[in-house]
């Protein structure tokens, strides 16, 4: 891959990762300008969930073992840090596929949960901004959050990880599950937080979508890029149209 551009935040480098002798990536590299919606297209299998478990550094099995390559922030490799520094610290934040929220806590106290490590008097902005985004978890603040519908739990899933004043967000399958009206609404939101200044990389079944909202997309097949270009770019093209897109 070429040089990429000095306002890089992420940058990931002919990695190659897998989960014990079975290698997924074969050679990834992309990178990722900060303020950017980016996102990651490809069929099932082709190695997208295992991508961005690698950029959170999850331990094995959850996460792939990196064998060659190197994740970069900020110019920076991130290969020896743990998931928690990477969020703490770095303020990279996963929003995983299947929201994976505390279904016998309430939504509030799943909110409070991901500002644990911060002083208490923090949180009370971020938890008013992430209500404004999404006035039904303020309604449903004392419920407890397996009771919710699949809508309100993604939006409780990105609420969580806006919790941790992430300055990048990582989305893994948003829209699975979710009704056409409240998909289209939570990548609404996806592209106000973005223009409030929020680095957004998102993996989306729905490439359609996804390019539309998105500055710029990689195609992922079989754990390697084929494609790459601007989301309108892509959108146009008629090779990514008839293999990802259905068309």
């Amino acid at each position: 891959m070429s040089g990429s551009p000095s306002n890089t935040v992420l940058e990931v480098v002919d990695l190659k990762a897998g989960y014990g002798k079975i290698e997924a990536l074969h050679g990834v590299s992309f990178h990722v300008k900060r303020g950017e919606i980016v996102t990651l297209i490809g069929a099932n299998g082709a190695g997208k969930s295992t991508t961005l478990k690698a950029l959170m550094r999850l331990t094995p099995p959850e996460s792939p073992t990196v064998t060659e390559g190197d994740i970069r922030f900020d110019g920076a490799s991130i290969l020896n840090m743990d998931a928690h520094v990477v969020v703490d610290k770095l303020g990279m934040t996963l929003v995983p596929e299947g929201r994976r929220i505390f279904g016998n806590l309430t939504v509030l106290e799943n909110l409070q949960l991901a500002a644990w490590t911060r002083r208490k008097q923090d949180t009370r902005q971020d938890l008013d901004r992430i209500f404004d985004l999404f006035p039904r978890l303020s309604e449903r603040a004392r419920q407890r959050s397996d009771t919710l519908s699949g809508g309100e739990q993604q939006m409780l899933a990105v609420g969580r990880a806006l919790m941790t004043q992430c300055s990048v967000l990582l989305l893994d399958e948003p829209s699975m599950g979710l009704a056409p009206l409240l998909m289209y609404e939570m990548f609404r939101t996806l592209k106000q937080l973005n223009e409030e200044g929020l680095t957004i990389v998102v993996v989306e079944q729905n490439a359609r979508l996804a390019l539309t909202v998105a500055d710029r997309g990689y195609v992922l097949d079989t754990g390697q890029i084929v494609a790459e270009g601007g989301g309108k770019e892509l959108l146009a093209r008629p090779e990514i149209m008839s293999a990802y897109l259905g068309a």
